[in-house]
């Protein structure tokens, strides 16, 4: 009698939630971890799609895949973010509203390189992306209760909105005795048919392989001297300046340097355009970063001070842009490196949003290996971004 009174008199989400609180622990006690490979639903566009689907004892994990048809910034967001994905209940089914918040993007790999295995710590990462690459990565769920028999998978906030959206409609969520779970051999055909059906399609490295590997630990050695000119003094491209290699770290434009040579001189502030001389290091005091932070601490006065390497590019257009990220000295030096990436990487997003085309930026971060002399015990003014112009021949 009394299960039959709440269930008569309790708001019906209420009902929802101790269902799906009773479906989800039976679903962890199960233990039953399988593979969906011959995923079944629905899209908008042809270009992206589902390889697999692993259904873990505590997660549920969708293997994404798509070629990039347009040369462009392409950004990914961690869980917290607005835009990052989320599953929710097809919204014919009333009576059902349920959304499952997206807990990671993993394995993050273009042309089959890694370049991010996990972005949980930092809450957006961008990479160039050129029209043919390959784009996979995991999108991490909680693992789907058992009643819940299908849904769509949004590419962010309002992303049901926009048919350019990377979205997955109708996706059949499968039991572990379902008979058309099909076999690896069925996902490794679908996916070269999908690959084939592109003729430009970029060529992949070894599965696996990732950018920390293959860049070369010279690659990224900026100048120890201070030169005497101010500018390019030509529009021709320099045979000697670093630049990405013509793999796939070039899309990201990002080379990665834990060990660099430092400079021997302080940096000046950058406060106008002529504090921007050749092969010479300034940097940007109002793109500011609060401690573990990767967002601009003042907005407005960060997006002055970077317009002013806008400025400088635009006058010399033979110029290109090294970024240089740092983070303070104290603090874990894996997480310090991976910030210091991603304030480097802000400014970049600005340039490029500004019109500075990405292949002429290149970014190099250092963790808090690169202390100013001033605080080379630590200090707030550690957390900086730095900026190089490159003189050409």
């Amino acid at each position: 009698m009394r299960i039959l009174f709440l269930t008569n008199h309790l708001p019906k989400i209420t009902v929802l939630l101790l269902l799906f609180l009773v479906s989800g622990m039976e679903t962890v006690s199960a233990n039953n971890s399988f593979f969906d490979y011959l995923p079944k639903y629905r899209k908008f566009k042809s270009h992206y799609q589902i390889d697999k689907i692993e259904y873990q004892e505590k997660r549920t994990v969708i293997h994404f895949r798509y070629v990039v048809q347009e040369s462009r910034s392409t950004t990914f967001y961690n869980g917290n973010h607005p835009n990052s994905w989320y599953l929710r209940t097809p919204p014919r089914m009333r009576g059902l509203e349920i959304q499952f918040k997206q807990l990671e993007v993993a394995n993050i790999a273009i042309n089959n390189e890694v370049k991010r295995a996990s972005l949980t710590n930092v809450p957006e990462i961008s990479y160039d992306l050129r029209r043919g690459d390959v784009v996979t990565c995991q999108v991490h769920f909680v693992r789907i209760p058992r009643y819940i028999r299908m849904l769509d998978l949004i590419d962010g906030k309002d992303g049901h909105l926009d048919q350019d959206k990377l979205n997955c409609f109708d996706i059949m969520i499968k039991t572990k005795d379902n008979p058309l779970l099909g076999k690896s051999d069925n996902m490794l055909a679908v996916v070269s048919r999908f690959e084939q059906s592109f003729n430009y399609v970029k060529p992949k490295v070894q599965e696996g392989s990732s950018s920390v590997a293959s860049a070369s630990p010279t690659a990224a050695r900026p100048s120890t001297t201070r030169p005497t000119s101010t500018r390019p003094t030509s529009t021709r491209p320099s045979t000697t300046t670093t630049r990405p290699s013509t793999t796939t770290t070039e899309r990201e434009v990002v080379n990665i340097t834990q060990t660099p040579e430092p400079i021997d001189y302080m940096p000046a502030a950058l406060t106008s355009m002529v504090d921007l001389k050749c092969d010479t290091r300034t940097y940007l005091p109002d793109v500011v970063f609060k401690e573990d932070e990767t967002k601009f601490s003042g907005r407005v006065k960060a997006i002055q001070n970077i317009r002013m390497i806008v400025e400088y590019v635009n006058s010399y257009t033979g110029a290109r842009i090294n970024l240089y990220g740092h983070t303070d000295i104290h603090g874990n030096p894996r997480k310090n490196l991976d910030l210091s990436r991603e304030r480097a990487l802000a400014v970049k997003r600005e340039l490029v949003n500004m019109g500075i085309r990405p292949e002429k930026i290149s970014v190099y971060f250092f963790g808090g290996s690169q202390p100013l002399k001033k605080y080379k015990n630590g200090g707030s003014a550690n957390r900086r971004v730095e900026v190089e112009p490159v003189c050409v021949d």
